[in-house]
């Protein structure tokens, strides 16, 4: 507001990594992308292999970004963000990443029971994770999973939550706003894309604890935590590095993408400050 600035928006699959004997720039049609102060990432899990060398590569000339690339990266990667809840005592649901269907009998049979999820790890939105009641279907859906080469995620599936959960959204080590999401009929995902209602929520102290513990842990600035309640209290379903918030703003009354830019104008004053000491 007291500052002139502008911004644009840059799609990363418009954009060239150039690798020369004298180093490494980024190549775009129509701006010169080195030449602007910060970055704020939105780009889904589909885009992160371009959408992280484009942001990556800004930041190796100088640019401060919302979140880094590597930060992203590890939110991104589902096994890897688990392993981290895992060895910092973060309670999320049990999960199991099958690597060959060699495996995939004795994991099931020793770990989880009917129903169970499926997770894509580009999933996003509440698209790419299904439900399966049965070992059959979900073998089939596997198998054809191998084939394609994608990764994913099987996860217990927790009926007691009701088809609820929390959304908290982290700016700077700070839960900034809160709302609950609630699935559509017949559905057992709360995502707002796909028919779940919204409504303001007070996080409590322990849901708090967890969200700035499992986004401090992914290196994260900005994140949206997803958290659930299963019977033995709340846990993290998700860590979002580029959280949708069109929702949040309408039921919590908090300017997100203000805060946002806020904290950015923040972050890039203090790395100028940094660099002019």
């Amino acid at each position: 507001r007291d500052c002139h600035c502008f911004a644009r928006i840059i799609d990363p699959l418009s954009c060239a990594l150039v690798m020369q004997n004298n180093g490494l720039h980024l190549a775009h049609a129509n701006q010169n992308l080195e030449l602007f102060d910060a970055v704020l990432p939105r780009f889904g899990p589909l885009w992160q292999r371009q959408g992280g060398i484009v942001v990556a590569q800004l930041e190796r000339h100088g640019l401060v970004s919302l979140n880094t690339a590597k930060a992203m990266a590890l939110a991104r990667d589902k096994v890897q963000c688990l392993q981290e809840f895992e060895q910092h005592a973060i309670p999320f649901p049990t999960s199991a990443s099958i690597e060959s269907m060699h495996s995939f009998d004795s994991v099931l049979e020793a770990e989880f029971q009917f129903p169970l999820l499926l997770k894509l790890n580009n999933s996003s939105q509440g698209f790419g994770v299904a439900l399966f009641t049965d070992k059959s279907s979900l073998q089939r859906r596997v198998a054809e999973l191998y084939l394609d080469e994608q990764a994913f995620l099987i996860q217990e599936f927790l009926p007691e939550a009701g088809g609820v959960d929390f959304r908290l959204l982290v700016i700077n080590n700070e839960v900034v706003a809160a709302m609950q999401r609630t699935a559509a009929a017949g559905d057992f995902r709360a995502n707002i894309h796909l028919g779940g209602q919204a409504s303001a929520h007070v996080a409590s102290s322990e849901e708090i604890r967890l969200a700035l513990k499992a986004s401090a842990l992914c290196g994260l600035d900005v994140a949206g935590v997803d958290i659930i309640y299963g019977k033995n209290g709340p846990m993290v379903l998700e860590v979002n590095a580029c959280p949708g918030f069109e929702a949040l703003e309408r039921v919590s009354g908090v300017e997100v993408a203000e805060k946002m830019i806020e904290f950015l104008r923040l972050k890039n004053k203090k790395a100028n400050n940094t660099k002019n000491n």
